[in-house]
C-alpha cells in the first residue's frame, strides 16, 4: 500500500483567497440588505405628518449644522495654528521640548469634561461682564478646543520629526527666512500628517460641541441656567434628547451623517490621496 502526500500548490492558494473574497463579499452584502431593510421599517412606522413637520424644519436645521461647522472651523483653525508654531519650535528645540511635552501629554490625557467646570467657575464672573453676548460662544470654543487640539499637535510634531536631516540641513544650509522654511520644506514634507491630525481634531471636535452646547446643570450654584447655546446642531440634538425628543434628534443626526459623508469624500479622501501623491518626503531624497 503506498499513502500519496498532496501538495498545495498555487491553484489552492488561489481558491482559497477567492473563498475568503467572496465570503467577506457576502457578508458585506448580507449587512447592507439589512440595514437597508431596517431603514425601511423604521421609515415606513413614522406617520406622514410627522414626517411633514420634520421637512419643514429642514432649512433651520441645516442652518443649525452650518453654525455648527463655523463653530468647527474655528476650533481647527486655531488648534492648526498653535500646532505648526508651537509645534515646530518644540521640535526644533528638543530640551524644551523634552521638558514641556511630557505634561502636555499627561494635560491631554484628561478628558476636558473632567475640569471644565472649575475653569467655567473661575472665569464666568468676568466673561460676563466683559462679553455679556459672547461668552456663551468663548466656551463653547475652548471645551471643542480642548477636547481636541493634541490630535494634529502632536500628529504635526511626530511628522516634523520625521522629516530626514538632508532636508533640514539645506533650510540651514541657506537660512531660510521663517515663512519660507515653512511654505517649502516644513509643511509640505509634514502634510501627510497635519491631514490626519487635522481629520481626528475635525472628527472629535463635535463631541466637545455637543457638551458646549447643551450642559444645563455644569455649575448649578454659579450659573443655575448653565450653559446653553442659543442655537446649533449639537444643541438640538443633545437637547431633544435630554426631554425624550427621539425623533427631531434623530432627523437631524441623519442629516448631519449625509453632510458627514460628503465631507468625508470631497475633503478627508481628496487630501489624503493628494498627500499620498505628491507630498511623500523619502522620494524627494531619492530623486535628488
Amino acid at each position: 500500500m503506498t499513502t500519496r502526500w498532496h501538495k498545495h500548490g498555487p491553484d489552492d492558494r488561489f481558491n482559497q483567497q477567492n473563498l475568503l473574497k467572496y465570503l467577506g463579499y457576502a457578508i458585506v452584502a448580507a449587512i447592507a440588505t439589512y440595514l437597508a431593510y431596517a431603514s425601511v421599517i423604521m421609515i415606513i412606522s413614522v406617520p406622514w405628518p410627522t414626517w411633514n413637520s420634520y421637512f419643514q424644519e429642514t432649512p433651520k436645521l441645516l442652518e443649525y449644522v452650518g453654525a455648527d461647522y463655523i463653530r468647527v472651523s474655528v476650533i481647527t483653525l486655531a488648534s492648526l495654528g498653535l500646532a505648526v508654531f508651537v509645534g515646530y519650535f518644540l521640535a526644533s528645540h528638543h530640551k524644551i521640548g523634552d521638558a514641556v511635552l511630557p505634561p502636555l501629554q499627561a494635560f491631554a490625557a484628561f478628558p476636558a469634561p473632567t475640569y471644565f467646570p472649575l475653569l467655567f467657575i473661575a472665569t464666568l464672573p468676568f466673561l460676563e461682564r466683559a462679553l455679556p453676548l459672547l461668552y456663551t460662544e468663548v466656551y463653547i470654543f475652548l471645551l471643542g478646543f480642548l477636547s481636541c487640539f493634541y490630535y494634529v499637535f502632536f500628529d504635526f510634531w511626530i511628522g516634523v520629526q520625521a522629516i530626514p536631516t538632508e532636508f533640514l540641513d539645506v533650510v540651514r544650509n541657506h537660512q531660510m527666512p521663517f515663512w519660507a522654511r515653512m511654505r517649502r520644506v516644513i509643511l509640505p514634507s509634514s502634510l501627510p500628517y497635519l491631514i490626519t491630525g487635522l481629520s481626528s481634531t475635525i472628527n472629535s471636535a463635535w463631541a466637545g460641541m455637543a457638551i458646549g452646547e447643551f450642559w444645563p446643570d455644569i455649575a448649578p450654584k454659579v450659573a443655575p441656567g448653565g450653559l446653553q447655546a442659543p442655537f446649533g446642531m449639537m444643541y438640538y440634538i443633545t437637547y431633544n434628547m435630554a426631554n425624550g425628543a427621539i425623533g427631531p434628534a434623530a432627523y437631524v443626526s441623519l442629516l448631519f451623517a449625509l453632510v458627514v459623508a460628503i465631507y468625508g469624500i470631497v475633503f478627508t479622501r481628496n487630501l489624503m490621496d493628494l498627500a499620498r501623491r505628491k507630498y511623500v518626503v523619502e522620494e524627494g531624497i531619492f530623486a535628488a
